[in-house]
């Protein structure tokens, strides 16, 4: 009876772990001012930022803390508390507040799968950005975008993008996106890439482009626009 008890209870201290402290899906957390990013795999432990190379480290032994979860390496640290936490531009609530220093600089922010807004199916799932201010996008390019659970990826045609989002009443809010850092081949892929990245990083409206819903326009505060297509490009 004793070894049934400690075991029922190894099971619930389990299930409260973040995912990747389980071994399962990998556990996200992302910030605002600056907007950054962190993944962490079963192998790889990965930070992102906009204007600094990302920092890649293989994933070590979780520590259990009274609080929360940490990892701990030379470049990266992570400190998970399991108390709610609000990424400061949208209603959305997640489990963990997350502190993680990155090569001596701190950044703070949330972690863990948010809160799904009602009415959230209506983007959720993969998009081929087919035009930007009516315009379709540059020939022999095929950027993309994904929306899943409160988190936003993609490709602008010539570097990937990750970051977090919400999305209520209508209104679609990232919390800013980080990209990769390869140079394009043109001017023409470069100017693209600027206008998808600037119109992520503003609240827009989206709305229904047809009945079927596989089509959606997003619109910026300035009037600029991105038709998205459903499907993988």
């Amino acid at each position: 009876m004793r070894l049934s008890t400690i075991a029922a209870a190894s099971l619930i201290a389990l299930t409260a772990l973040p995912a990747a402290a389980q071994g399962q899906a990998d556990y996200r957390a992302s910030g605002t001012e600056p907007f950054w990013s962190l993944t962490i795999g079963a192998r790889t432990m990965r930070f992102e930022a906009p204007g600094r190379q990302p920092v890649s480290v293989p994933t070590p032994k979780v520590i259990h803390g009274f609080a929360g979860e940490m990892w701990q390496t030379r470049r990266i640290n992570v400190n998970t508390n399991h108390r709610p936490c609000s990424d400061g531009m949208s209603d959305r609530s997640y489990p963990d507040t997350v502190t993680v220093t990155v090569d001596g600089r701190t950044y703070q922010g949330c972690g863990g799968e948010p809160r799904v807004e009602a009415g959230s199916g209506l983007i959720d799932g993969s998009w081929q950005i087919s035009a930007l201010n009516g315009r379709p996008v540059v020939r022999g390019t095929r950027p993309s975008v994904s929306f899943d659970k409160g988190r936003v990826s993609g490709n602008s045609g010539c570097n990937r993008f990750t970051g977090s989002y919400s999305f209520t009443r209508g209104r679609l809010t990232t919390g800013g996106v980080a990209s990769t850092r390869m140079a394009c081949l043109d001017r023409a892929r470069n100017l693209q890439e600027q206008a998808i990245l600037g119109l992520l990083g503003e609240r827009l409206t989206v709305s229904s482009g047809n009945r079927g819903g596989d089509r959606l326009v997003l619109t910026g505060a300035r009037g600029r626009t991105m038709t998205l297509v459903r499907g993988r490009p």
